[in-house]
């Protein structure tokens, strides 16, 4: 930022939280082998080893980061986006579950995976994993709550804040700090699907739609905050749906 530059201005407060929670959740832990073979015997508590430690404090961590820098910038935000909600949040957040859900039983795109010639390596794992084989009661308790602390607390505020504060108003416009969500460009208006479809590529179908579906609602109500609530009423139902019916491929 430089001193003629207001944090206001300044596309780091939305960039800034996205970029590290991505970079601290690149952090390499196998979560999976850590519930597998000889892993059991590895740690004092049964079913805990350092790698269930190791990514709950992963997960602590980018919780803590983003929290920390997301207090910081408040008023950078709430002067862009003062603060409203609208009912058409909930109801955009629980359908986008249903669409989500829906979109991705087929598994289309590993059908279509299947499809590419083999000397093109993709990593069809997906961090399927199954919290309860934690049989420490207060671990389990302790997984659970960063786990859904993240879902729907943080991640809906960095990705939304990433996407919509800035990168679809900055490809409007380089000099984008004024412009609303109103007479966005086709291309603007696409970049969140194209987003989700690169973050999700295994969920592409669900993560271009879902995305579209908020874009739609973004456009419909002028408004970022009603984004980030149906982006965390979609993730608390979808992490409730995948307890519950043990879905553990869409975590």
């Amino acid at each position: 930022m430089t001193q003629t530059e207001s944090p206001s201005s300044s596309a780091v407060p939305f960039v800034l939280p996205f970029v590290l929670y991505m970079i601290i959740g690149m952090f390499p832990v196998d979560i999976m082998g850590s519930f597998e073979g000889d892993g059991f015997s590895d740690s004092k508590i049964p079913g805990i080893t350092p790698e269930t430690w190791y990514y709950i404090l992963k997960i602590g961590l980018q919780i803590a980061v983003c929290t920390g820098l997301l207090i910081y910038f408040r008023k950078v935000y709430l002067q862009q986006f003062p603060f409203r909600i609208s009912p058409l949040s909930f109801v955009v957040g629980f359908f986008g579950v249903i669409l989500w859900v829906a979109a991705c039983y087929p598994q289309a795109e590993l059908k279509l995976i299947e499809l590419v010639p083999q000397w093109i390596d993709f990593d069809l794992n997906r961090p399927s994993f199954n919290p309860f084989l934690i049989q420490s009661t207060s671990v389990l308790g302790l997984f659970l709550t960063v786990r859904f602390m993240a879902l729907v607390l943080v991640v809906p505020l960095v990705e939304e804040l990433f996407l919509r504060g800035w990168l679809v108003r900055w490809i409007q416009n380089p000099t984008w700090q004024n412009i609303g969500f109103k007479g966005l460009s086709v291309t603007a208006l696409f970049a969140a699907s194209i987003y989700g479809v690169a973050a999700h590529p295994l969920e592409s179908i669900a993560a271009f739609l879902w995305f579209g579906m908020v874009t739609w609602l973004m456009v419909k109500t002028n408004n970022l905050w009603d984004c980030v609530v149906a982006h965390a009423v979609t993730n608390l139902l979808l992490g409730l749906y995948i307890i519950w019916f043990e879905q553990w491929h869409l975590w």
